[in-house]
């Protein structure tokens, strides 16, 4: 009976015990009087069953109330049982899908229940593991020494780091590391269970030597690269910093800090040391400036700095990385183009000065005039300021000194000064280059004598960071029609520029997508190839036996089936390969190393080859007699069946192929040459492309796909590919492997 189903009866009850009250109450309606003797007998009867049925009411109404805060405790119960369901469910998924292997055994050793990373490891399913006992999958001679220890924990006791050499089921042992708890009875202490942790300690040296060839190789690239690396703190002292920097400034190690710091002008108020305040401080991200060498054992003379701010952590101090490259071939180069200009104007302004000369009574065009000689150099800077005080551009007005005599303030703050503090000022103040100082002082000088405006483009370092910008000089003449001062505009390009690059990075996306259509369309070429043959061979095949149902001869009819599977089965190996390269490609491929016997693998593939090939070429394997390593057996398979079929396909009939292993120090090397014509250097190239086909050999079942799966499986590895090639003399493929040698057992 549910709960509601009783509530419902109990009411009704109560509804049927109020109408009988009713009933007897009017039924039993009698007059009031005092009476003694026997006549009262049935007036106190009444009167009682009265009562009966009015305490009954009163009762079921209890019972009703009572029912009601049964049914909210149940309630209660039910959503904490979903919630502990809840909870059991996810420590359950925990327990199952945990990357270590965890069991539970009864106090014998017996096992109840395990996880699938136990069962993985073990080689075993999770529901035939129960019932058996764990000490069959120890090795041999270690199970007395594992008597022992469980002997340990059946009293009660805990072993953690606990080395076992495991051996799964129809595999390779392997070393393992057991953490096991007992499981006590809270009332009577006795231990009911065990619990263990079973972790694979091949597969976690196998990652710490990746792990640790990675970080060797990343020092190797940072090292050997040809730009300048510093990391400084928020003070601007240098911490760490790799060859390729001591070498560009031109000093030695103990000098390094401070002339990079008197180099970047950390040492001393200035626009720099502004910028790299706004840095630490993080108003900005990084800052970049073109700056000149000047020491004299610095191989270099101009450098391109960038300084950008390290991401720091709750738990790291505020550092920031400094780059510097190499421009000087820039500079020189762009110093020559601005030579040609320069001399291309001096010629054009030459011959003005000689139409003027020829024209003596010609005056030359109007410009804005200067005041009058009482005028103050502060009124004029206040006229001007008061025009130009808005403006995003700049403005400067020098005169034939080079100095400054009017600077707006759009100007001055970019150089992070006042305006009062820039009257008076050269360029040589503002720390511009020597060859921007030569150019605009000489162009300034030829405006001056030729009135000829003059417009070009420049690049400044601001606040900002470097800047290009587009100046236009213009004479600026007082009234006797002398050239007393020029006013040099500067506009800023930097949006033009960015446009530019918006449009160039459009146009990319744009070729991107071409090439991505192009990709999918060879991709889809490559398929429809690769898939036409084997499926008209079965077309053909079945077609002929579904004509010749009563042929006689029965082995036409085993060959013509052995072909269908033969070809069914090259559908499915590209379908594979293709999936394999998705995987690899997306980073979803998890990588299973396991101890392998390598000489032992590339025998077993190369009698597989010699089988599965019509034509039985002669493959031979060249190595030492066993090669132990660390690594995935499917990927080395897959990787060298496809070498040694592409060798197939380039060397001439009933040539040989050979297959070479070399084992060194934490490394093993595959190399495969053939005998064909060789290849050009255009096709060396892209050899490793995406769907790159080859000339095709159907007798050799291959997937098509070029060698851009052998390339995909190289780099998941960690290793490198070469190719060498001679005219007329083949082609040689070497492949470098780290694959970390097993542990070898004292004996």
């Amino acid at each position: 009976m549910t709960a509601e189903t009783f509530d419902q009866q109990i009411t009704l009850s109560l509804r049927r015990v109020e109408t009988l009250w009713q009933q007897a109450h009017e039924s039993l309606k009698l007059p009031v009087q005092e009476s003694s003797g026997t006549e009262d007998v049935p007036n106190q009867q009444q009167h009682l069953l009265l009562e009966s049925l009015s305490e009954l009411s009163h009762s079921l109404q209890e019972l009703q109330f009572a029912a009601g805060e049964l049914r909210q405790q149940n309630d209660k119960l039910v959503q904490s049982q979903i919630a502990l369901e809840a909870e059991r469910q996810r420590y359950r998924e925990l327990f199952e899908f945990a990357p270590d292997g965890y069991l539970v055994t009864n106090p014998d050793g017996i096992i109840v229940e395990a996880n699938q990373a136990a069962a993985h490891s073990l080689n075993f399913s999770p529901e035939r593991l129960v019932g058996k006992s764990f000490a069959v999958f120890v090795a041999t001679q270690e199970r007395r020494d594992f008597y022992y220890k469980l002997s340990q924990l059946q009293r009660g006791e805990s072993i953690n780091n606990w080395p076992v050499q495991i051996q799964p089921r129809g595999d390779t042992s392997f070393l393992a590391s057991l953490t096991v708890a007992p499981v006590q009875n809270p009332s009577s202490g006795q231990v009911i269970g065990l619990r263990w942790r079973l972790q694979d300690l091949t597969i976690a040296r196998y990652k710490d030597s990746m792990q640790s060839h990675l970080h060797s190789r990343f020092d190797s690239i940072v090292n050997r690269t040809v730009i300048g690396l510093g990391l400084l703190d928020h003070q601007g002292n240098l911490i760490e910093y790799n060859p390729k920097l001591q070498a560009m400034l031109g000093c030695a190690a103990e000098e390094l800090a401070p002339t990079l710091m008197r180099w970047m002008n950390l040492d001393k108020p200035g626009m720099e040391s502004v910028m790299f305040r706004q840095l630490i401080a993080g108003e900005r991200h990084s800052y970049q400036l073109e700056k000149p060498f000047h020491h004299p054992d610095s191989p270099i003379e101009w450098g391109r700095l960038t300084v950008a701010l390290v991401q720091e952590t709750p738990d790291e101090p505020i550092s920031a990385i400094c780059i510097l490259e190499d421009i000087s071939q820039q500079k020189r180069l762009k110093a020559e183009q601005q030579k040609a200009i320069r001399r291309q104007q001096a010629i054009q302004q030459q011959q003005a000065v000689k139409q003027q000369a020829s024209q003596p009574e010609k005056k030359p065009p109007a410009s804005p005039s200067l005041p009058t000689p009482d005028t103050s150099v502060e009124q004029l800077g206040q006229l001007l300021n008061a025009i130009l005080s808005n403006s995003s551009d700049f403005f400067l007005v020098c005169d034939r000194t080079g100095k400054y005599v009017y600077v707006n303030q759009a100007a001055a703050q970019a150089w992070g000064l006042s305006q009062k503090d820039c009257i008076g000022k050269t360029w040589h103040d503002l720390k511009l280059s020597a060859e921007q100082m030569k150019q605009l002082d000489a162009q300034r000088d030829i405006v001056l004598t030729t009135g000829q405006s003059i417009t070009d483009e420049i690049n400044l370092t601001t606040v900002e960071g470097v800047k290009d910008y587009e100046y236009t000089i213009t004479r600026l003449d007082n009234l006797e029609g002398d050239g007393g001062a020029v006013v040099i505009t500067f506009k800023d390009l930097s949006e033009q520029k960015q446009a530019r690059v918006a449009a160039s990075e459009a146009m990319a996306k744009e070729a991107e997508y071409r090439a991505l259509k192009s990709h999918v369309d060879r991709l889809a070429s490559v398929i429809t190839q690769e898939l036409r043959h084997p499926l008209n061979t079965i077309f053909s095949h079945a077609k002929y036996l579904e004509n010749n149902p009563d042929f006689d001869r029965e082995d036409n009819h085993v060959y013509y089936i052995q072909r269908i599977q033969g070809n069914a089965q090259r559908i499915n190996q590209i379908l594979n390969d293709l999936l394999l390269i998705k995987k690899i490609e997306a980073k979803q491929l998890r990588l299973n190393p396991t101890e392998l016997d390598l000489t032992q693998l590339c025998q077993g593939l190369i009698t597989q080859l010699q089988e599965r090939t019509p034509s039985n070429p002669q493959i031979s394997f060249v190595g030492p007699e066993s090669c132990y390593g660390i690594g995935d057996k499917r990927l080395l398979r897959r990787m060298l069946t496809n070498l040694v079929i592409s060798a197939l396909r380039y060397s001439p009939e009933d040539s040989p192929i050979k297959l070479e292993l070399l084992c060194q120090d934490e490394k093993v090397v595959f190399r495969i040459p053939d005998f064909g014509s060789g290849m050009p250097e255009s096709e060396q190239n892209i050899l490793f492309n995406a769907f790159y086909l080859d000339s095709p050999v159907e007798a050799i079942a291959g997937s098509g796909l070029g060698l851009v799966l052998v390339k995909h499986c190289v780099d998941v590895q960690g290793g490198a590919i070469a190719v060498e090639s001679q005219a007329e003399a083949g082609n040689t493929v070497t492949i470098t492997l780290p694959l970390p040698q097993p542990r070898q057992e004292n004996p």
